[in-house]
Parts: structure tokens; C-alpha cells; sequence
């Protein structure tokens, strides 16, 4: 009889601690999961950079080939909201990928339930500025762009495309996600990490919608956790650059760490 009381303090004692250990562990797997599958997108986003710069050399830098490039590469870690979460179809077979492919929002290179795209190209150079009053065809093998001294080289990188490709990740697994989307989104990290601020524009734009001008925190609330997983590549231009057609950007946008904020 003494020690049945002792036995029901030891039972809710287990209790307790397993109410504070179990979400922990939970954590401890999803999470696994989680950074493991993301680790496989940032392998995949670089070569996915290679690709879309390598469609840019040889188009003229067209952005909407670069961002095809990207996707294709990419589509093995698309996923969709199937309303009981994130699902993503594996790709064993030219049909697999043609049925994939034909998914919504994919061919558009558009996020039917978010206001992004599942992978972006930002063009980091060259820029608009660096050729001066060069006419609107640049050639690109020219010799007078890539011989001689330091001045020489540096009009040589005006032939070279430097990008960086954003990929939308959609994370898949239930816990793990928000608890990871939390944290790189509170933290002090690098803007890199925080996945950037919205401009003025996609401000006003937003506003208009009723939205909040951040795209990720947007998705968020409804239920889906993105994270932009970033890689850039450069290629030397193998078609010739038409300043006016393929709208070179005035500055460099592109997102890297180690710039600080003012000077970016």
C-alpha cells in the first residue's frame, strides 16, 4: 500500500518530462529532415546558376531563358500545397519530369499561392553604366575588351555575366519549417539570411493588394514556409550583349554577406 502514491509520483513525474522532452526530440528529427533537404537545394541551386548563366551566354542574357534554365534544373525540389501540406513529386523518367513540368505555375515560372516565383535571375553585371557610349550591340570578342593591361581587363568583365539565382524553397516538412523560417527571420544575420527587404515599389504594389510588401512574410501567414536559397555564377558572354533589349540593370542587386548594406 506505501508504495502505490510513490509509483503515481514517479508515473507523473515520467509524464512531465516527456511533455518537455518529446517536442525537443520531435524538433531534433523534423529538423534533421529539414537541413538535410535544404542542404540538397543549396547543391542544387549552384548548379541550377551554372545552367541559367550558361542560358544567358548564349542568348544574349535573356532573363526569361536564364529563369527556364533555372526551373528545369531546379523542379526535382518543386513542390505544391496539396491542403494537407507541402508535396513534392520525384522525378525518375523524361515523363515524370514532362508531368511535373506541366504543373501549375511552373511553365510561368509563378507561385500560384505566393506572390514569388520559384526561381528568380538577378543580373549582378554587367551593368548599363559600364559601357559608356557604346553602341547597342556589344561584341563580345572583340580584342580590345580582353587584352593588354589592368584597364583592358576591366573592360573585359563587361563580357562577362555575372548572375545569381534565387530559388523559392518551399519547405516541406510540418514543425521543423516554421520553427526554421522563425529563426532566420528574427535573428540579427546577415540581410542574406534574412531574406532581404522589400523596395519601394514591391511596398506600393503591395499596399494596393492589402498585403504586407514582404512576399515571405506573406506566404507565412498563410501557411507556407519559403526560404531563398541564393547561388551566383559567372560566364563569359558567348552571343553578343544588346544594351537595349535585354535590360541591363543600373546597379548591381544581387545579395551577398560580406557587402555591407550601404554599399550594395
Amino acid at each position: 500500500m506505501g508504495d502505490k502514491p510513490r509509483s503515481a509520483r514517479e508515473s507523473g513525474q515520467a509524464a512531465v518530462e516527456s511533455a518537455f522532452v518529446l517536442p525537443l526530440f520531435v524538433f531534433l528529427i523534423l529538423g534533421i529532415l529539414q537541413l538535410g533537404l535544404m542542404h540538397q537545394a543549396r547543391l542544387m541551386t549552384k548548379y541550377a546558376a551554372y545552367k541559367a548563366v550558361r542560358a544567358g551566354a548564349l542568348h544574349n542574357a535573356n532573363e526569361e531563358k536564364m529563369e527556364r534554365a533555372a526551373v528545369a534544373v531546379l523542379l526535382p525540389m518543386v513542390s505544391q500545397d496539396r491542403g494537407g501540406g507541402e508535396y513534392i513529386k520525384t522525378i525518375n523518367s523524361a515523363s515524370d519530369f514532362k508531368a511535373k513540368w506541366g504543373w501549375n505555375g511552373v511553365l510561368t515560372n509563378k507561385m500560384p499561392d505566393a506572390n514569388l516565383k520559384f526561381a528568380k535571375v538577378t543580373v549582378c553585371g554587367p551593368l548599363k553604366n559600364e559601357f559608356g557610349g557604346a553602341s547597342k550591340e556589344v561584341d563580345f570578342d572583340d580584342p580590345k575588351w580582353s587584352t593588354g593591361g589592368y584597364e583592358e581587363w576591366q573592360r573585359g568583365q563587361r563580357t562577362k555575366l555575372r548572375i545569381q539565382v534565387t530559388f523559392n524553397y518551399r519547405m516541406p516538412i510540418p514543425f521543423a519549417n516554421w520553427v526554421i523560417h522563425a529563426t532566420a527571420r528574427n535573428r540579427e544575420v546577415p540581410e542574406l539570411l534574412r531574406m532581404g527587404k522589400p523596395t519601394g515599389s514591391e511596398r506600393s504594389l503591395a499596399r494596393k493588394a492589402g498585403l504586407s510588401g514582404d512576399p515571405y512574410a506573406d506566404a507565412a501567414r498563410k501557411g507556407l514556409y519559403i526560404m531563398p536559397i541564393r547561388a551566383t555564377y559567372t560566364m563569359r558572354m558567348q552571343s553578343n550583349l544588346y544594351l537595349t533589349k535585354n535590360g541591363l540593370p543600373e546597379e548591381n542587386k544581387c545579395i551577398f554577406t560580406f557587402v555591407k548594406e550601404s554599399e550594395s
